[in-house]
């Protein structure tokens, strides 16, 4: 397994660093945990998973969805809750699978802005359909600022392309509310 996770060791540090926006992430290979059995050797019960960072080791309990970090060097640990993402959403180094996404993403978002830009027209006017308009631009700058773009406002990494199927779900079911 591969844990995708903001710089987990600065949740131990006592003065925290400025925040590298948006995608200060690493990732951490993380190795299943199980109890042994009676004979010592075999696994029977999983108990979660395990990973370590330079200055930490950690510990993923599925059971309740908490993730704790412990400092190697110190007695200073960390403990958070944690959500798992519903949707899928592949790794960075899934280069192909993530343009496709986008691709379908991207392509998806823009004709639903178009329906929902004809619909308000037709429903509510020209100038509202304007106003959808600029309300769209706003949002694709404020979405490359979110997520990191090119100045064509184009996503220019994996990561950023990421960011931008999630962003673009979130933006196509805010169409509707336009409609009502």
């Amino acid at each position: 397994m591969l844990l995708v996770a903001p710089d987990l060791g600065r949740l131990l540090q006592t003065t925290q660093e400025p925040s590298k926006s948006p995608y200060a992430v690493k990732y951490y290979s993380a190795e299943t945990k199980h109890s042994l059995c009676k004979d010592g050797v075999t696994p029977c019960r999983f108990q979660g998973y395990t990973f370590e960072g330079a200055d930490f080791d950690g510990f993923i309990d599925t059971s309740n969805h908490e993730i704790s970090i412990r400092n190697k060097w110190t007695v200073d640990t960390y403990s958070a809750t944690y959500k798992e993402n519903a949707t899928y959403l592949p790794l960075a180094s899934e280069a192909a699978l993530i343009d496709q996404i986008y691709n379908t993403s991207d392509k998806a978002l823009n004709e639903s802005y178009r329906v929902t830009r004809n619909e308000v027209r037709r429903l509510y006017g020209e100038d509202m359909a304007a106003d959808l308009k600029k309300e769209q631009t706003q949002w694709i700058k404020q979405r490359s600022k979110n997520c990191g773009a090119d100045t064509d406002h184009l996503p220019r990494t994996q990561a950023e392309k990421v960011c931008f199927i999630q962003q673009n779900a979130l933006r196509e079911q805010a169409f509707f509310l336009w409609i009502d």
